[in-house]
């Protein structure tokens, strides 16, 4: 789940942040950092859902992929002073990918629960394709079924741990001041300065 993937790399990068840097994330970090935790479904998700490719983890959720892209990513930042935005990345990403597969890992089962790790050495499944439609209605049946009057019963579905991790998320989140909020003004307020003057210029 989306929000699950946010939380988690953000858990890790800001403690990381804290112990080592003796600060919160910078609202442009936390940007980066939010877009690597979602990159490995932007990439595998629409190959499923309108190509019928893989079963929606393979390119972007492979270790032979995403490690030469974040080493590739890090080398750009560094080149501009901007490490930080290079580690917040790779934090999203990785922790992405290992949220996905931490089961398989602790199995000891990865060439079996999760072949897309070494794709394309090892081949994922392949299972017919989803639109968006069809995704979101199938996580709303499953959220439908949940009985939420019984705490124990919700704690063996598999939303329990992503609502936790979200919790966890916006406390430390708050506690940092919101980063990201600012720098997303900042992005938007720059773009919006940057339509009205090729507007006026137009009209000269």
């Amino acid at each position: 789940m989306p929000w699950g993937h946010l939380a988690v790399g953000y858990l890790v990068y800001t403690i990381g942040t804290r112990v080592w840097h003796r600060r919160p994330p910078t609202g442009e970090a936390t940007l980066v950092l939010v877009f690597g935790t979602q990159l490995p479904d932007l990439i595998d998700k629409p190959l499923q859902w309108y190509f019928g490719l893989y079963d929606g983890r393979a390119i972007g959720h492979s270790l032979l992929v995403v490690v030469p892209l974040c080493l590739a990513t890090y080398l750009f930042f560094r080149r501009h002073d901007r490490t930080d935005l290079g580690v917040a990345f790779a934090v999203g990403v990785l922790t992405h990918i290992l949220g996905d597969a931490w089961r398989a890992i602790y199995l000891g089962d990865i060439r079996g629960r999760a072949p897309y790790l070494l794709w394309p050495i090892w081949e994922p499944p392949t299972y017919s394709a989803q639109n968006p439609g069809d995704h979101l209605d199938k996580w709303l049946a499953t959220v439908r079924s949940i009985n939420f009057e019984s705490p124990s019963a919700f704690v063996d579905t598999l939303f329990s741990l992503p609502v936790v991790f979200s919790v966890l998320f916006f406390v430390l989140w708050a506690v940092d001041g919101f980063p990201g909020v600012g720098a997303t003004r900042r992005i938007l307020a720059r773009l919006r300065n940057d339509y009205v003057a090729s507007v006026r210029d137009r009209s000269r």
